[in-house]
């Protein structure tokens, strides 16, 4: 009786498993999410294509949406428009859909001011704490956020 309960309760959960991203697939979608930080604390919005789907939608909380990355990179470069920043990319866990992926990751985000090519003093810094909540899509060979979601604590 006992082995029949266990097959009824563990069969419907072991066919809802999906299997873990290979570790070169994981390590490319890691890697992306550093770069997009090295990206945009570089001030380089033109790679922005290397992260994200050309129809991207993005949500950073506060009715400040994007659709699309043209509306994407011209939000982030004004919302860091003479800011120095430093973004750091932490605790991410990834989810293997098959043709698509959920991850989450901690991100901690420094802002300092009074901003780029100034002799004046750096000024205040202001840190933000949060997470991604990305989908992605394969593009080719490569990985690219179709969604994120940005909440903060």
């Amino acid at each position: 009786m006992r082995t029949f309960l266990a097959c009824v309760v563990l069969v419907p959960l072991l066919s809802s498993f999906t299997c873990a991203l290979d570790a070169t697939e994981e390590l490319k979608v890691r890697t992306t999410l550093s770069q997009f930080s090295v990206f945009i604390d570089d001030d380089d919005f033109d790679h922005l294509d290397q992260i994200f789907t050309q129809d991207v939608f993005a949500d950073y909380g506060a009715g400040a949406t994007c659709d699309g990355l043209p509306a994407l990179a011209a939000f982030l470069k004004f919302g860091l428009e003479g800011l120095v920043s430093q973004h750091a990319i932490s605790s991410t866990v990834i989810e293997d859909l098959g043709d698509s992926l959920n991850s989450t990751a901690y991100v901690t985000a420094a802002f300092l001011g009074p901003g780029k090519n100034t002799t004046e003093s750096v000024g205040s810094v202001v840190t933000l704490y949060g997470k991604y909540i990305d989908t992605w899509t394969r593009v080719s060979d490569a990985w690219r956020i179709k969604e994120r979601i940005v909440k903060f604590f």
